[in-house]
This record gives C-alpha cells, structure tokens and sequence, in this order.
C-alpha cells in the first residue's frame, strides 16, 4: 500500500513516517495514486482534502491539535475519511484508517 505523508514538520513528518513502517511511504505534497494520504490540515489549506479527492484520492486522513474544533469539522465537511488529532497521528498504524473509505 503506497501512501502520501503531506507534513511540512521534519520532527512530525519522522514520528509519522516510522509509525507506518511496512507501508511504503512518501513524504511530499503531490498525490500520485498513492493509496492512502496523510495531511496535516494545521500546516495546509484544508481546501486540499476536496482537491485530493476530486483527483481521485480514494483515502484521506486529516490531522490537527485535539482544541482545533473549527478545523476538524472544517476537515470532515470537506470530505476527511477521518480526522484524529496530532497525538493520535504518530501511531498511524493503530487507526482505523484501512477500513475508512466511504460509500458512493
């Protein structure tokens, strides 16, 4: 399963990454097909979950701070599969994110 990490925070980007070890991961901004993608909607637009799935992002994880409440619904109107706080974030791999994919 390939996935896309969208995380301008080196630091957090790492704790991300290694959480999902296994999976093969890139860190960047520009979706290529991947699978799943990860985006840290404190340090991007929001709008770019609409985007990702307008170009066909089957997946999208939102992340932010846990007080961040006009975000995380900001994040799950746009259409987020799920949006977990950053706490949450760096355990990935425990997430329900596999199963997240929504009916059409």
């Amino acid at each position: 399963m390939k996935i896309l990490l969208i995380e301008s925070n080196l630091i957090l980007a790492s704790r991300v990454k290694n959480s999902l070890s296994g999976y093969d991961v890139r860190v960047g901004k520009d979706w290529q097909g991947e699978d799943v993608v990860f985006v840290n909607v404190e340090a991007n637009p929001p709008e770019i979950i609409k985007e990702l799935k307008e170009k066909g992002a089957k997946r999208v994880i939102a992340y932010c701070g846990h007080k961040n409440i006009g975000l995380i619904k900001k994040a799950q109107e746009l259409g987020a599969d799920l949006v977990v706080p950053n706490s949450k974030v760096v355990d990935a791999k425990s997430l329900p994110w596999e199963n997240t994919e929504k009916e059409r």
